[in-house]
């Protein structure tokens, strides 16, 4: 079985996806990445660094009220997928006191957040969120 925890080096390396949503654009043909990868769909493998929009669209999200011991202070969790300039991104809905008034479509505006805590080694994850634009 594959140890799924996240060790320090690996995190430091993955930096730039987690703390500045920065993905990579093909240097050959122009397609965009995010998560990076290491070959594009045209065979090459020369990228360079691409900064997502800070702002994009709500496209769906969903609600979970039954969560991993780890994110229990942040019940209900709130994760939604998010257009930004046509790459679609998987985060957390935060700053969003009544959920019933998030609507696919509205805009949201990415954020700096601790995810989680490492129990294991202490280590502090932080990474992007989403926050609606509109008071929620």
């Amino acid at each position: 079985m594959v140890d799924q925890r996240l060790s320090i080096p690996r995190y430091w390396r993955r930096m730039p996806q987690y703390y500045r949503l920065e993905g990579v654009q093909c240097a050959k043909c122009g397609r965009i990445y995010y998560p990076p990868r290491a070959v594009c769909e045209c065979g090459s493998r020369e990228f360079k660094p691409y900064q997502l929009p800070t702002v994009g669209k709500l496209i769906n999200y969903t609600i979970l009220y039954s969560v991993p011991a780890e994110f229990e202070k942040m019940k209900p969790l709130i994760i939604g997928v998010v257009d930004l300039g046509g790459i679609k991104v998987v985060g957390q809905i935060v700053d969003c006191m009544n959920p019933e008034k998030l609507n696919p479509g509205m805009e949201v505006e990415v954020v700096f957040r601790m995810v989680k805590m490492d129990g294991t080694y202490g280590l502090i994850n932080y990474g992007y969120k989403f926050r609606p634009i509109e008071n929620c």
